[in-house]
């Protein structure tokens, strides 16, 4: 009987541990989800916001439209108002006379008082600045968009890169990512703030590159969509390219978008999608060969049209 008991007494000790351990992985494997899942978020916005920073420098565009607003004068608003309201004038003005006479003559000492009080009224309108305002659709694109860089608001976005960055920081450091690619990432943030600071393009350029790629290496441990994969670490190649076309170096482009295209070909073989994302993924493929036909022209303007072209064909995926 004591042996029967202290077999059963063993029998619950151990199934308790089981059960324990069950229960202790189910529940790490549920945070560690959700702590994959919040930092593939976080990873995502320092991935657009990068990609935005690199396009700004050129004026691209994601959209082929933009909304411009313009201020119209008084003046102008005035006479381009005056045919349709030509009539109404007409018509009002007589009835003011015709109410001005009848004024007149039942109150002859009151119309003094109330035409002073009407004339400071009147001035202190006057004294208040109208302002109009035009909103028109206006029809954007690489070769058309000549305008400056905007630094001042590439300093801003840069400024506020830094607020969420030692929350993502920790997020990172508890998916074991490299200690040595997360405090770079860091580092390479303080070296784009100074060459924006500066307004050197050149620098803003490289350091925004540099940036980006520790986002394939962050991506690789936050998800395991091989197609998003494979669209970020292309991405990553075509920028080297894109954040050089300044320096004129060819050759150099060339052997970067020839990665590019390296690169875009494994996804080709090592993903299974649907049908319309296949013709999608296809149709990149054919659009990063005309890429290296613009580098083989060496024409900056082909080139930035194709991969603008790209980018969004990229988005779809």
């Amino acid at each position: 009987m004591k042996k029967y008991k202290k077999f059963l007494y063993i029998f619950l000790v151990v199934v308790i541990f089981i059960l324990g351990v069950f229960l202790y992985a189910t529940i790490s494997k549920g945070n560690n989800e959700d702590q994959k899942e919040k930092s593939l978020a976080e990873v995502e916005y320092l991935e657009k916001k990068i990609v935005t920073l690199l396009n700004e420098l050129n004026n691209i565009e994601s959209r082929n439209y933009n909304l411009s607003v313009s201020e119209i004068s008084k003046e102008d608003s005035s006479q381009s108002n005056s045919q349709n309201s030509s009539q109404s004038s007409s018509q009002s003005s007589q009835e003011e006379e015709s109410n001005s006479k009848e004024s007149q003559e039942e109150g002859g000492g009151n119309s003094k008082g109330q035409g002073q009080e009407s004339g400071s009224s009147g001035n202190a309108s006057n004294g208040e600045e109208e302002k109009n305002e035009e909103y028109t659709l206006k029809e954007t694109g690489v070769l058309t968009n000549t305008a400056d860089i905007n630094w001042d608001n590439i300093k801003t976005e840069v400024e506020n890169l830094y607020s969420p960055v030692p929350t993502i920081t920790l997020d990172l450091y508890s998916l074991d990512i490299a200690r040595e690619d997360i405090l770079g990432f860091n580092q390479e943030l303080d070296n784009l703030t100074k060459a924006v600071t500066e307004e050197n393009k050149e620098n803003t350029l490289s350091s925004l590159s540099k940036m980006y790629e520790y986002i394939p290496k962050f991506t690789d441990r936050v998800t395991d969509d091989v197609t998003y994969k494979a669209v970020i670490n292309t991405k990553n190649d075509i920028f080297k390219a894109y954040s050089i076309l300044d320096t004129k170096n060819w050759q150099e482009i060339s052997n970067d978008v020839k990665q590019t295209i390296d690169t875009y070909s494994n996804m080709l073989v090592n993903t299974n999608t649907d049908s319309n994302k296949q013709y999608t993924i296809n149709k990149i493929y054919i659009m990063l060969n005309e890429l290296q036909n613009a580098v083989n022209s060496q024409d900056e303007s082909i080139f930035l049209i194709k991969y603008k072209n790209i980018l969004e064909e990229m988005n779809n995926l």
